[in-house]
C-alpha cells in the first residue's frame, strides 16, 4: 500500500462509507483536517511554528498540491494557531474547509483511492466514498503499529495522534489496541530522543485544545 500525505489519510479514514464526516464530533473531525494540513506542510519544511505562530518560509511543495488553498491562506501573513482554526472552523463562512476538503477529495480521486459522488440537501455537495481495500489496509497498518511495531514512526504517530484527539481513532481500535496506542504516543512525549515526534504530537494537542476551548466559547 503506498502511503498518502496526512490530510489524505486522515481524511479516509474519518469519512463513512457513504462520503460523509461524522455528525457527532463534526466539528473536531473539520479541525482536524487543518491540523493535518499543518502538519503536513510542517513536516516538508513549507511552514514554520514558534510561539504558537504559524508562517510560510518555504515552497509548497508539489506532492501537496491539494494544500495549495490552505498554504496560501497561511503565506499571507503569521497567523496564531488559534486564529487559523477560528477561520477555517468557526466563521460564519465554510468556504475554507469546504475547499481543503474539496481539494484533498480531488487528489485521492486522482489516485484512485476514492469514488466521487454529489450529496446534500440539493444534490450539489461533493462527496468522497473511500475504496475500500485502501481503507482497510490503512487501518490495519495502524494496528500494526500499535501492536507490533516497536516505535511509530514520525507519520504514524501524526495520524494517530490526530485521529485520537477527534475522537476517530476508538471506532477502529479493540479496547486492546487502543490502550496500547495511546500508551506508544504517551511514550512518544517522554522520550529524549524524538524530538520531532515529540514536538508534533504537542502541536496536535495544542491545536485541539485551541479548537476546543473555541467551541466552547461559541456556545457560550
Amino acid at each position: 500500500m503506498e502511503r498518502k500525505a496526512l490530510t489524505q489519510e486522515y481524511l479516509i479514514l474519518t469519512t463513512n462509507d457513504k462520503g460523509k464526516l461524522p455528525m457527532a464530533n463534526s466539528t473536531e473531525t473539520k479541525a482536524g483536517l487543518v491540523a493535518a494540513g499543518i502538519m503536513d506542510l510542517l513536516l516538508e519544511g513549507a511552514i514554520k511554528i514558534e510561539g504558537k505562530k504559524v508562517e510560510a518560509v518555504g515552497p509548497l511543495p508539489g506532492s501537496l498540491g491539494h494544500l495549495e488553498g490552505l498554504y496560501a491562506y497561511l503565506s499571507d501573513k503569521s497567523r496564531s494557531v488559534t486564529k487559523v482554526i477560528e477561520d477555517y472552523c468557526m466563521s460564519f463562512s465554510s468556504s475554507r474547509i469546504n475547499q481543503l476538503l474539496t481539494d484533498t477529495g480531488n487528489s485521492l480521486s486522482a489516485a484512485g483511492a476514492v469514488a466521487e459522488g454529489k450529496g446534500g440537501l440539493f444534490g450539489n455537495r461533493d462527496l468522497f466514498v473511500p475504496e475500500k481495500a485502501y481503507k482497510e489496509a490503512l487501518i490495519e497498518t495502524l494496528k500494526r503499529a500499535a501492536v507490533q511495531v516497536e516505535s511509530l514512526s514520525l507519520h504514524d504517530a501524526a495520524l494517530a495522534s490526530l485521529l485520537k484527539e477527534t475522537r476517530n481513532l476508538k471506532p477502529y481500535f479493540s479496547k486492546h489496541e487502543n490502550d496500547l496506542m495511546k500508551e506508544k504516543l504517551k511514550a512518544i512525549k517522554n522520550q529524549q530522543d524524538s524530538k520531532i515526534i515529540r514536538e508534533m504530537v504537542g502541536y496536535i494537542d495544542d491545536i485541539m485544545t485551541v479548537m476546543m476551548a473555541a467551541v466552547i466559547a461559541t456556545v457560550n
